[in-house]
């Protein structure tokens, strides 16, 4: 709905933050015939939540179309928010507008008074409208107060549906980091009261069962996201709540039971033959959970913008004397290749030592060139950080290295939520050049390759560093087994028949180990290989 959109908002908004406005003139003039001035654009905009870039568009919708009225509230909202303080054009829209009682609210920093909203007036599509505006601006409180304003007026069922898919089209974007407390409760009093005895709405209520479930796991409560979790009954969303479900029990420490619910991942998956799934709005690090809603489209691994992101991450850490390394896929790229991988997907560096966690990651964000979950940072547990380079979406980990018993340990902190580790032979570091400019690597880099790839000299795309790495700590372990059943979901959703292979074939060498795969799963990912296999060669 709104991905075919981005492409050309980021560029506007770029163009907008460089004040180039000669290419900015050029870039509307060629947009201008394809409905660059259209409320689905605009509404793509506010999504994405780039201020300037509704300001923009919809200033020149105002002095452009002949009808203008939507776009001059929109205009008005956005020039408040913007200026931190109502304006004279939102004064000017009627007093009980709902968008004008909620983006006063906002530029305020405070609630709405229930009074005020009560006598808020306007159709559905006003108050559809404020909803979006307190999601796109992460004032779920706002939008909680909506959905309790809406259920003192009773809507019927018809419209509580158009209000919920208002929500429903936006959550995929929702960023990973809002604090999404307000939003579960939204959920939940829409779910409370809407009740029919109709497929669409039995439908809708799963869904909203899962983005609640989802909101609880986003704030810790991992109890009442698996509770919640039970209540998506749908077809379409019980893998997707099997999926969460196994993760809370991960996130609470019950590998037990995330092993049990993983299979029952499997099983689902498996069903339902060569096709995707959906996915949670939590991407999985270790794998790529099932997919749901499109979100913005993924960035491509180009080894160009990867080594303009390693050059900018060099310069940032350089002035304060920090020496990142390169390790894993990066390292072999430069000692096999003598650049960066074609088929990798990100980056790999490391430090040695927790303590320059903060002074490294500081650095970064002080660069304006990198951006990061703060709440990856968790002191002597810290094993490994992923940043990203804002200019070109490239993904870096930053692994941290520890001693530990004779070792340099380090590990993939999975957003699944388990700790996976990796022990190296200790090692100094050496300063080379790469990509001209200089950098450090191990001191002795065919050992450490040879540890970490295995035959590291030939050429392995399909390589699952997780489970045939001879550096991992506890093979065969549970952290071990949850990985393996990750890795098996990726491959049957990516149609990676040799990794799918790869996975059976270790997953079977360790079945006899505490959560390992019974023969009745480990039977049913050689039929979906089998049967992949046969639709390929067709």
């Amino acid at each position: 709905m709104f991905e075919a959109e981005f492409p050309r908002l980021v560029r506007i908004e770029r163009l907008l933050q460089r004040q180039d406005y000669a290419a900015l003139e050029t870039l509307v003039v060629k947009e201008m015939p394809r409905q660059l001035l259209s409320e689905e654009t605009l509404d793509a905009a506010r999504l994405l939540r780039q201020n300037a870039t509704v300001v923009f568009l919809a200033s020149l919708a105002v002095e452009n179309l002949p009808k203008p009225f939507r776009f001059k509230a929109w205009l008005a909202v956005y020039q408040s928010i913007a200026n931190g303080a109502a304006t004279a054009e939102l004064a000017a829209l009627p007093g009980r507008h709902p968008l004008r009682l909620i983006a006063e609210a906002m530029v305020r920093k405070t609630a709405v008074d229930a009074a005020v909203l009560k006598n808020g007036h306007g159709p559905l599509d006003d108050w559809c409208h404020a909803a979006e505006l307190a999601i796109d601006q992460q004032r779920f409180d706002l939008l909680e107060q909506i959905v309790r304003e809406l259920v003192r007026r009773k809507p019927g069922v018809q419209d509580w549906l158009r209000f919920t898919q208002v929500l429903i089209s936006r959550h995929i974007h929702i960023p990973q980091t809002a604090d999404t407390v307000a939003l579960g409760r939204a959920y939940s009093c829409i779910r409370d009261h809407l009740i029919a005895r109709l497929p669409a709405v039995d439908k809708v209520r799963s869904r909203l069962a899962l983005y609640i479930s989802q909101c609880h796991f986003r704030a810790g409560n991992y109890a009442a996201a698996i509770e919640a979790a039970r209540h998506a009954t749908s077809a379409d969303h019980r893998i997707h709540a099997a999926f969460d479900t196994a993760r809370a029990h991960c996130f609470s420490g019950d590998l037990d039971q995330a092993l049990v619910w993983m299979d029952q991942v499997l099983e689902l998956q498996c069903a339902r033959g060569p096709v995707q799934t959906p996915q949670p709005v939590t991407e999985v690090h270790a794998g790529q959970a099932p997919k749901q809603d499109k979100g913005p489209p993924k960035t491509i691994f180009d080894p160009v913008q990867a080594s303009g992101a390693l050059l900018d991450l060099q310069n940032a850490l350089e002035p304060i004397g920090k020496k990142a390394f390169l390790v894993s896929g990066t390292l072999l790229g430069f000692h096999r290749e003598g650049g960066l991988l074609a088929h990798d997907k990100d980056i790999d560096v490391g430090i040695i030592g927790w303590e320059d966690q903060y002074e490294v990651v500081n650095a970064l964000l002080q660069s304006g060139r990198f951006g990061m979950d703060l709440r990856r940072l968790h002191g002597h547990k810290t094993y490994h950080v992923p940043v990203r380079h804002i200019g070109t979406g490239v993904s870096i980990d930053i692994f941290v290295y520890h001693e530990e018993g004779g070792k340099l340990v380090t590990g993939v902190q999975s957003e699944f939520g388990y700790l996976q580790k990796f022990a190296f032979t200790p090692f100094g570091l050496n300063k080379t050049g790469f990509l001209g400019i200089e950098f450090y690597v191990p001191d002795d880099i065919e050992r450490n390759l040879a540890e970490n790839f295995g035959n590291w000299r030939q050429s392995d795309p399909d390589y699952i560093s997780h489970l045939q790495s001879p550096s991992t700590v506890d093979v065969g372990g549970k952290v071990f087994q949850i990985v393996g059943r990750i890795r098996a979901l990726e491959a049957i959703n990516a149609g990676k028949l040799e990794k799918l292979s790869r996975v059976i074939q270790i997953m079977t060498e360790h079945q006899d180990r505490p959560g390992g795969m019974s023969p009745h799963i480990l039977e049913l990912l050689q039929t979906a290989y089998d049967q992949r296999t046969v639709a390929e060669v067709a």
